[in-house]
């Protein structure tokens, strides 16, 4: 297993949101093109809700609680496969499953894909920086 130091894994872990961010915004952007300027505007006026829902009211509070989990660990290493709960996994799981079935049905247009993507990928670049934030309070303490 992969063990590492809390401060380390918290970078991994804004590291890997980031990364999941990036490419829902990439996907995103990249149906812009199939839209029409009307299902532009009306999709990303809906995407920014949707950002903030699920910023604050689901993302917020796991990521919160992620990171105390993973500061309580004290000097001992944590596995960087292992430092979830199962809830937190399952909601992971999910999320991928639901986005590539959603993706790659022929019943869902990218005009509603892409407020979904791009106000999903919003929210998890907000929980990459919770992160990378908490990191800086940290070292600035020291």
């Amino acid at each position: 297993m992969l063990n590492v130091k809390n401060n380390t894994l918290i970078i991994i872990v804004g590291l890997i949101w980031l990364l999941a961010s990036f490419i829902l915004l990439f996907r995103a952007y990249s149906w812009i093109d199939l839209l029409t300027q009307n299902q532009l505007i009306i999709g990303t006026v809906l995407a920014l809700p949707l950002a903030i829902v699920k910023s604050y009211f689901i993302f917020h509070k796991l990521t919160i609680k992620n990171i105390y989990r993973i500061m309580n660990y004290g000097d001992t290493k944590i596995s960087v496969l292992n430092f979830h709960i199962l809830k937190d996994k399952i909601l992971i799981v999910v999320m991928i499953v639901g986005g590539s079935l959603l993706r790659h049905s022929s019943f869902t247009p990218k005009s509603v894909l892409m407020p979904i993507y791009f106000g999903i990928g919003l929210a998890m670049l907000y929980v990459s920086y919770v992160y990378f934030n908490f990191l800086i309070k940290e070292s600035k303490k020291q």
